[in-house]
């Protein structure tokens, strides 16, 4: 067993180094800075308190991620007020930023129509970018289960998008 100053040491290289993926992801589920930084704070705290619990340090942000989400849906439920925001960044295009925003708006949209299961997942598989296995971790499934979950949530997310563009054109 490691010592305390050495856990710390460890702790506070894995924090540095997952923060930031932490923070987006949960800000890209909640879009409230306040709620996103409490939630990722608390899931630093409580993944420190946890660590020896944890099997193996390559999957301490996937774990992470899952406890900060975790805080994040507790923290909402309690405000009452689900939020979700698009998988973009604003900075990747700064010579289009009007169509960024207005594709933003329309991925937010649809984004917002989903179920929060498939919101979720597809949140997690594309702005997180963890893999089948990680996602069946994270939400205690199955990857057969996971797979089918991915599919039936992008076509759901396809579906409003064709709808959104059949109705602008239309």
């Amino acid at each position: 067993m490691l010592n305390n100053d050495r856990n710390l040491d460890i702790f506070e290289v894995l924090v540095k180094q997952n923060y930031q993926k932490v923070y987006q992801m949960v800000f890209c589920y909640t879009k409230d800075k306040f709620i996103s930084e409490d939630a990722v704070q608390q899931a630093f705290v409580i993944a420190y308190n946890k660590l020896n619990q944890l099997n193996s340090k390559d999957k301490f942000a996937s774990w992470v991620i899952s406890i900060a989400l975790n805080e994040a849906k507790r923290m909402l439920k309690e405000q009452h007020n689900p939020k979700v925001t698009s998988m973009l960044d604003l900075n990747r295009y700064p010579d289009r930023i009007e169509t960024v925003i207005e594709l933003k708006e329309d991925i937010n949209n649809a984004l917002s129509k989903l179920k929060q299961k498939d919101t979720e997942i597809l949140l997690l598989k594309y702005y997180a970018d963890l893999t089948l296995k990680q996602i069946a971790n994270l939400l205690d499934l199955n990857i057969s289960s996971t797979k089918v979950r991915l599919h039936r949530a992008k076509e759901k997310f396809r579906e409003l998008i064709e709808n959104d563009f059949k109705n602008i054109g239309g």
